[in-house]
């Protein structure tokens, strides 16, 4: 959180950003970047989530491959935890 005014956080932002993509001179460099941003971004949806997602994006062949022709269903009153997440009885 800026403690400064939100133009000065911006601009560091920014520039920061900037730096670092300068910085990544491969294709391999970009990749791995992309390929964590992903995990990180797509590590805490539900298994449901996420097989939402991936169909969403048009890779059904996917969902296949691991999965087989069943995946998984959302039975009614059925809930998953999520990372970190736990039930107290």
């Amino acid at each position: 959180m800026p403690q400064n005014i939100d133009s000065n956080f911006d601009a560091l932002l920014e520039m920061f950003a900037s730096t670092e993509v300068d910085r990544m001179d491969s294709c391999d460099m970009l990749r791995q970047f992309s390929y964590e941003c992903l995990i990180e971004r797509l590590r805490d949806l539900t298994e449901k989530e996420l097989i939402e997602h991936v169909a969403d994006e048009g890779d059904e062949e996917m969902i296949e491959c691991v999965y087989g022709s069943y995946p998984p269903r959302d039975i009614e009153g059925q809930y998953s935890l999520k990372v970190g997440e736990s039930i107290v009885i």
